[in-house]
């Protein structure tokens, strides 16, 4: 069976996915000396991801390293982790109950299909703003009333906002329009949706929520790396 080594376990999902592998009879070094494979966590620092033999890793772009979020089965396991953790955010940042709020989604791509999945058992309430005309229809077909980035400045009705563009839709226009009573999630990667400066001067419930799955659910998480990584190997042929 292949040997690996774990470097660096300040992702506490590398902890959870080091135990599954032992668990799936991987065997877990001391050294890279004689390991297979190296395991790391997501964002590992660049000095971390030079080895002789494959590493995995997440948010990675470099030759020989396998970015096991860029894996589709895991995109979508991960979408509904961040999802359900996005949820106990706005909960707890938030004096509004979710049941029956006026709830904005931002984008629908895979965390915001999983999002509108989750909040659906709370609120009818639900609007999907989507650049994409595709994306809109499918949206209003589950369920959502849609609105375009073009009516975005219109979002002063909602409690609840998630954000998942990973580039500025909320700006100065958008923002001040926002009720200070809302929440605004952001879950979008750095540097986020929102213009930090304007939401800071229009007193908004700003949360920047990136890395969830990791704080929230770090067991399940590091599951689903371990099983992606043993999928990669085989599909790879390593």
């Amino acid at each position: 069976m292949k040997k690996f080594f774990v470097p660096d376990i300040s992702d506490k999902r590398i902890i959870y996915a080091k135990k599954e592998l032992e668990n799936s009879g991987f065997v877990s070094l001391n050294s890279e000396s004689s390991a297979d494979f190296i395991l790391l966590g997501v964002n590992p620092d660049k000095e971390m991801l030079n080895y002789d033999v494959p590493v995995f890793a997440g948010n990675v772009s470099k030759k020989g390293v396998f970015d096991y979020t860029k894996n589709k089965a895991f995109a979508i396991k991960n979408a509904y982790l961040t999802a359900e953790a996005a949820i106990e955010e706005a909960i707890r940042n938030s004096d509004f109950s979710l049941v029956n709020a006026p709830i904005l989604i931002t984008g629908y791509g895979r965390i915001a299909k999983a999002l509108h999945r989750y909040l659906s058992a709370f609120s009818s309430n639900i609007t999907i703003c989507a650049r994409n005309a595709e994306q809109r229809a499918l949206a209003q077909q589950n369920g959502a009333k849609v609105i375009s980035f073009e009516n975005l400045f219109k979002c002063y009705e909602y409690s609840f906002i998630f954000n998942t563009v990973p580039h500025p839709v909320f700006t100065a226009r958008e923002l001040v329009r926002i009720s200070t009573d809302a929440v605004l999630i952001d879950l979008a990667s750095f540097p986020g949706g929102v213009d930090k400066h304007f939401a800071k001067h229009f007193n908004i419930n700003l949360i920047e929520a990136r890395g969830l799955p990791a704080k929230f659910s770090a067991k399940t998480a590091g599951e689903i790396v371990a099983d992606t990584v043993i999928m990669m190997i085989k599909e790879e042929g390593l």
